[in-house]
């Protein structure tokens, strides 16, 4: 009888394990800015109906990882590339970032195969706590696999 309990009761435990792995808490990578600058764009309010979600000055990042593999474009675990989004500000001429609108980040995990071995991560604002991604990166991917040939990464380290 205490053998069954003590199985049951290590299942258990494992299970609960195997749940909170597979539910990672968020990965806001705080020092994101000090990471390799890849690139900024800009897409001007109004300039692409196709893109007004994407309006704004965008900057990408990439941590030490993934800055040695854009040459191949073969991403190792631990690869984190961030893309931050923050409004315009247009004044005399000059276009200047505004507030953060959003912070999306990957994270390469090749145990992730639904979504490429990437993990996905979106953040509105400056909340560095929930992931607002409700369908665990499967809306990135069906965008990021057009990117298949460069590791699912469409941003290019000149």
């Amino acid at each position: 009888m205490k053998r069954a309990k003590l199985t049951v009761v290590g299942g258990a435990a494992l299970l609960f394990l195997s749940t909170l792995h597979a539910a990672d808490p968020a990965q806001f990578p705080e020092d994101f800015r000090r990471w390799v600058h890849v690139g900024t764009g800009v897409i001007l309010p109004g300039a692409n109906p196709q893109l007004v979600s994407e309006e704004g000055m965008h900057h990408v990042f990439a941590n030490e990882k993934a800055a040695g593999a854009y040459t191949s474009g073969d991403f190792p675990d631990g690869s984190m590339v961030v893309y931050e989004l923050r409004a315009v500000k247009q004044t005399n001429g000059v276009i200047a970032e505004g507030e953060r609108k959003r912070v999306d980040v990957m994270i390469k995990d090749s145990s992730q195969k639904s979504t490429g071995g990437w993990r996905f991560e979106r953040f509105w604002g400056n909340d560095q706590t929930k992931n607002a991604l409700e369908d665990a990166g499967a809306s990135c991917i069906q965008c990021h696999s057009k990117a298949k040939t460069h590791g699912a990464v469409f941003s290019m380290l000149h």
